[in-house]
């Protein structure tokens, strides 16, 4: 009897350490998982190789960040395409566990009708039109990643509601990660306004400095004044420029592949053994992919400047290109005071020296440190 009591007692202090030991680890797991990046990741995940692929790996893979969702658009593809290869990312990184929730088909006011109006007016775009290219496929035409359609479905309902229930059940913690039109995220806006100061950071790959236009804010061009007028706490803009200063190349990814690691394989098969179609290129810049970097680690970026960044909506030669203005470091100097007798008043000039209304600063990526954001890339596509 003596004996059976002694084994029972072993057993419920077993019992009671294993409890403890669960307490703590569940402890210790609520802890690591508080420190991670909450990112919503809002993009037009074309595949299956190039920058909006690449950078989804990058996302789900990334143990610094929680993933809270992907929500897709359209832009470089369709948006059922687009969810297509969102939906085969999760699966190919093993994290079906983050949703992906399907959004806007078409910009809010742009259209390729549209487009086709102003380049009988004005000539034709040569340049990248995503899914207004002439030869683009249907917007309902899907086709199959690489080893056949993703298994998992995605979460019904519309991104934008995604966005807002998310944001709100995270106020304060929860990052934009935006890196195609950003459609959603004015739809989201504009039918609930509250989420803005609940919102962490945005971070957005889009516009162009100089003289022209980048996908991104061109393809729709009313969603992107709309998100630029926000006030968010905190904006990060990477624009054309900065992507351009990193390029993929099969150099780099043979580095991910020799490393190892569970994307080595399809790194190798879809990088470094399969042949583009005619008339088209494996290697890109690297935008998407230098945004996850400077999220995750802000050291990739030697220089960012504070900018004034719009969009032009007048729906002319000029549609769709950035509007930038940034304040000068000193007032003009002149070669005489034509204007009157006196000395420049400086305070005056100052005071005159003012941001476009309704425009709120960014962060503008400028410089990019190209050689330690290749060392993190090869990494985070090989841990």
């Amino acid at each position: 009897m003596k004996t059976r009591t002694s084994a029972a007692l072993t057993l419920c202090a077993l019992l009671a350490l294993s409890l403890s030991l669960c307490t703590a680890a569940a402890a210790q797991l609520q802890k690591i998982q508080a420190q991670k990046i909450k990112v919503i990741a809002d993009q037009d995940s074309a595949g299956p190789q190039g920058t909006n692929f690449l950078s989804l790996l990058m996302l789900l893979r990334a143990p610094e960040i929680n993933l809270l969702g992907i929500t897709t658009v359209s832009g470089d593809q369709w948006v059922e395409p687009a969810t297509v290869f969102a939906l085969w990312a999760t699966e190919l990184t093993g994290r079906t566990d983050v949703p992906v929730v399907k959004g806007a088909e078409n910009p809010l006011v742009n259209s390729k009708h549209e487009v086709e109006l102003r380049e009988a007016l004005y000539g034709s775009i040569v340049g990248w039109r995503g899914s207004f290219n002439p030869d683009a496929p249907k917007p309902s035409e899907t086709w199959a990643p690489p080893g056949g359609f993703p298994k998992v479905k995605a979460r019904p309902g519309r991104a934008a509601d995604f966005i807002i229930e998310t944001i709100r059940a995270n106020p304060g913690e929860v990052v934009l990660y935006c890196a195609g039109p950003l459609t959603n995220l004015a739809l989201a806006v504009r039918m609930d306004p509250a989420i803005v100061p609940l919102t962490k950071a945005i971070y957005i790959m889009g516009g162009n400095l100089r003289e022209g236009s980048e996908l991104n804010w061109w393809w729709d061009p009313e969603a992107a004044f709309i998100v630029l007028r926000e006030p968010w706490k905190e904006m990060v803009v990477s624009p054309y420029e900065a992507g351009a200063q990193v390029w993929s190349s099969a150099a780099l990814m043979e580095q991910i592949v020799k490393a190892g690691g569970p994307l080595a394989a399809h790194v190798k098969q879809e990088y470094l053994q399969a042949q583009p179609p005619a008339g088209t290129s494996m290697w890109s810049m690297m935008w998407d992919e230098l945004l996850v970097a400077s999220l995750i680690d802000p050291t990739v970026i030697k220089k960012s400047e504070t900018m004034y960044l719009d969009v032009d909506i007048d729906h002319g030669t000029t549609y769709g290109q950035t509007v930038v203005w940034k304040k000068p470091e000193e007032i003009p100097t002149f070669f005489l005071p034509y204007s009157g007798p006196r000395p420049v008043d400086r305070e005056k000039w100052i005071g005159h020296l003012m941001p476009p209304a309704g425009v709120h600063p960014a962060s503008v990526q400028t410089e990019v440190d190209a050689e330690k954001f290749m060392k993190f890339f090869v990494m985070s596509m090989s841990r």
